[in-house]
């Protein structure tokens, strides 16, 4: 094998045994040149290749364990060959923590077009780009602030970082998750920042 490692693989992350089984499926059906496709688990020790194709899906609990495999591997992953299929909220979101831009694939597509997205993806064809879908609008302090709470941090110790109020840091907190629209039940970032960061006011 050389250095970029061998042929392509397709490294599909989720914590949903359905989802995995249905993009391996799509892409045997579609995709017969593709190399492997590997179900990538937490424990598992795989060596990640530039050239390898990754599917994440970080809905459920997974947006934090997708967030620690992304970043502890976004050195060596080239972000074209990233596509994650989730709510806008949590493309956002991954895209502040690790300041990357990713393809992204909307959870309430159609399977046609999640089939004819995948395909696009992996031949490397120009799928839509996220920028305009992601102009929320948010201030760089509101983004700051986003991205410290998604870190486990509680307002008290942003505000103490920052130093700045604790009411400055709360306006900044509720301006942002408003304008990002707030729906806990599609954005598995947002369950994961309501149990921890929301959550920990007593500090």
């Amino acid at each position: 094998t050389l250095l970029g490692g061998p042929m392509p693989r397709v490294i599909i992350w989720s914590e949903c045994q359905f989802t995995k089984l249905a993009i391996k499926e799509i892409i045997s059906k579609k995709l017969p040149y593709v190399n492997g496709v590997i179900f990538f688990n937490r424990d598992d020790e795989v060596n990640l290749y530039t050239k390898d194709y990754l599917i994440i899906d970080p809905s459920g609990g997974g947006f934090h364990k997708c967030y620690e495999f992304l970043n502890e591997n976004i050195n060596v992953l080239d972000p074209e060959r990233i596509l994650i299929i989730s709510s806008e909220v949590d493309m956002l979101m991954l895209g502040l923590l690790l300041k990357k831009q990713f393809k992204f694939l909307k959870k309430k597509k159609g399977l046609s077009e999640i089939v004819s997205a995948i395909q696009q993806f992996i031949q490397l064809q120009n799928m839509t780009s996220n920028k305009e879908s992601f102009d929320y609008k948010i201030t760089k302090m509101e983004e700051k602030v986003l991205v410290m709470m998604m870190s486990g941090l509680s307002v008290t110790s942003i505000s103490n970082i920052l130093k700045l109020s604790v009411k400055t840091v709360s306006v900044h907190k509720c301006n942002s998750l408003r304008k990002i629209g707030v729906d806990a039940s599609s954005s598995s970032a947002l369950f994961f920042l309501h149990k921890h960061a929301v959550g920990n006011r007593i500090t």
